[in-house]
């Protein structure tokens, strides 16, 4: 037992054990009588952080609250300078190869030349190479064309596939296989307006997120890859375009509860943050300090092991 554990005891209504082989974890007995493990090395990652940004140290995302950042580069001489920048700030890049990808159709030949530039990098954590695939139209065979052209380019490393639509992952409309990913990445974001979503006001929880991770996500990744994590990405912002399904920003209680369910039901071994830059949303966390200061708070608390 750590010597988190007494603290927590009784605290989690969780239902759930993590996976053996997650390193560095703090664990909770629950009032149900069963245990369940977060991982207090789980990188928090932020989304989409500007070059301008980690030079500037805006908000403090180089204070060392964070440990990864996931951005699309363009070509190499982009991805040197990302890195670069990344590297000043002390975190480490995730970098989505957007050429790769344009309009559902992927190019794995434009893979190589930026891959084999950044390699060596010191700043470089990985590649990720689709963003939510099954709406874009892009195959299994696809995914996997541009997971071999990194590896062929770069063994080392390892690459990030994002998916959403996380009520079909694994379906034929939404498929996960093999030589996909080393890392696999989900997202969900269930904090919507009154009248679900409908409403301009109001808030909402889709509560279906803990049913998809533990009936679809995890299953499928343990057993097809059991050795890749997963990462889960949360929503910080807010965004009220859609006629239904309008995203409203969450609370400090509701970003936290994100992050539980993905512990406990997706077995998540990284926390990502969407996003902290899109014009296109009435919110996000660049214009939104306080949520800046949640994650940071909540960040701290899973590598304390104190998160509950």
């Amino acid at each position: 037992m750590t010597r988190h554990t007494h603290a927590r005891l009784l605290r989690l209504a969780a239902a759930a054990v993590l996976a053996a082989g997650l390193g560095g974890s703090a664990l909770v007995a629950t009032s149900a009588g069963a245990v369940t493990t977060y991982p207090t090395t789980a990188p928090m990652i932020l989304n989409n952080v500007s070059p301008t940004d980690l030079a500037a140290n805006y908000r403090g995302v180089c204070s060392g609250s964070f440990q990864l950042v996931v951005r699309g580069v363009s070509s190499a001489s982009n991805a040197l300078n990302y890195l670069n920048a990344a590297q000043r700030c002390g975190l480490k890049a995730v970098l989505y190869l957007a050429p790769a990808v344009s309009g559902g159709t992927v190019y794995p030949s434009r893979v190589g030349p930026i891959v084999q530039a950044v390699r060596s990098h010191p700043a470089l954590y990985g590649y990720l190479t689709v963003k939510e695939p099954s709406w874009s139209g892009i195959n299994a065979t696809e995914i996997r064309s541009l997971y071999k052209a990194v590896k062929a380019a770069d063994a080392t490393h390892p690459v990030v596939a994002l998916f959403g639509d996380i009520s079909h992952f694994g379906d034929s409309v939404n498929p996960y296989t093999a030589g996909m990913a080393d890392i696999v990445m989900v997202d969900w974001y269930p904090v919507e307006t009154a009248s679900g979503g409908c409403s301009s006001t109001g808030t909402s929880y889709v509560s279906y997120g803990p049913k998809w991770y533990s009936t679809k996500v995890y299953p499928k990744v343990h057993a097809v890859t059991p050795q890749a994590p997963i990462w889960v990405m949360v929503q910080t912002h807010k965004y009220l375009a859609p006629r239904c399904h309008k995203k409203q920003r969450p609370t400090q209680s509701l970003l936290n509860r994100q992050v539980r369910e993905a512990f406990v039901y997706a077995h998540a071994q990284g926390i990502a943050f969407q996003t902290w830059d899109n014009a296109n949303y009435n919110l996000d966390e660049r214009r939104d300090p306080t949520m800046v200061s949640w994650m940071k708070t909540l960040s701290a608390q899973v590598h304390a092991g104190s998160f509950q």
